[in-house]
């Protein structure tokens, strides 16, 4: 072989071995993805416990609106457009006036963009019906988990999406007026009244958080989300299990598996108006509308966990 046939062959083996590790590299190198899925669960447990410290958040009483205005200004804070969307509801011959809470978070990417709804119930009970002294069954609750935990999830979620925009439009809506009562026909009031009024883009699907905040966190498949949003609930409960997050024996999280109670809440009227919408619930909660639905009833990593779960489902194919 002359000089020049070894480099010749020389030059050919450098060109392959450079393409090789170009191919290579390429292989390696992700695609554009989403943010990584980052949760503060100090910033929501501060958030939780700020609600409660407030006051009871009964419609109709000064310290409702206070928090309804310290709750739109966390959701200024993060950049997001909000809104009031005030209605009225007529009980015992008084007219009580409440607020749902909208919050509109742009995603990136060229439009049109799928739409996300993600919503609590920022109001509290006025009666603590379900308290084991009936003595107190009159008295409001502090609702740290029965309102609070949700919420406190939510305001960081937004936080999140400020820092890190998804490729999805998310709109928060904290709805009033859910737990109001005594009887089911004087609740799910926010809702119902979202839901009569929707947005000139309705959301494509949505995720509703109620009680997710407790220490013994067991969240399953509620069964009427089930039967209406199935493909949601498929989508969340593939996040949680992604992310490990599935439920062990003394540890919180999600439980793959048919809950034991089909609960009417704030997502029935959703799906009613062609909304697809979860409800992600522990309904085994032994402080459910008593007094004792306090912040020692609950768990930061608790909020991390759904905060964490949910994030990670917003943002998945």
């Amino acid at each position: 072989m002359t000089r020049w046939q070894r480099v010749l062959v020389l030059m050919l083996a450098m060109a392959m071995l450079a393409f090789a590790v170009g191919a290579g590299c390429s292989e390696r190198t992700p695609r554009a993805a989403e943010p990584a899925v980052v949760f503060d669960a100090a910033r929501a447990w501060a958030d939780l416990e700020t609600q409660v410290a407030m006051g009871f958040r009964v419609p109709g009483t000064p310290t409702h609106r206070e928090v309804r205005d310290w709750l739109a200004d966390q959701l200024r804070a993060t950049g997001a457009t909000v809104m009031l969307q005030p209605f009225s509801h007529e009980l015992g011959g008084s007219t009580v006036q409440m607020w749902n809470i909208i919050a509109e978070i742009p995603g990136h990417g060229p439009a049109p963009r799928e739409r996300v709804l993600l919503a609590a119930h920022w109001d509290t009970r006025p009666t603590a019906d379900k308290d084991p002294d009936p003595a107190k069954r009159d008295q409001p609750i502090p609702g740290a988990n029965d309102g609070a935990s949700g919420v406190a999830v939510l305001l960081e979620i937004a936080r999140q999406l400020q820092a890190h925009p998804i490729s999805r439009d998310v709109q928060v809506v904290l709805f009033d007026g859910e737990d109001y009562g005594p009887g089911l026909e004087d609740m799910l009031l926010g809702s119902a009244h979202y839901a009569r009024n929707l947005p000139e883009q309705k959301p494509d699907w949505g995720i509703l958080l109620d009680m997710i905040g407790d220490t013994d966190l067991a969240i399953p498949r509620e069964p009427y989300s089930e039967q209406h949003a199935k493909a949601v609930n498929d989508r969340v409960f593939a996040a949680a299990r992604r992310l490990g997050y599935l439920r062990t024996a003394g540890m919180p999280g999600f439980v793959d598996a048919p809950g034991a109670y089909m609960i009417t809440d704030d997502h029935v009227p959703l799906n009613e108006v062609g909304i697809p919408t979860v409800d992600l619930i522990d309904f085994d909660y032994p402080y459910w509308h008593t007094l004792a639905d306090t912040p020692a009833k609950c768990s930061r990593e608790s909020l991390r966990i759904v905060g964490m779960v949910v994030l990670s489902a917003i943002q998945a194919e």
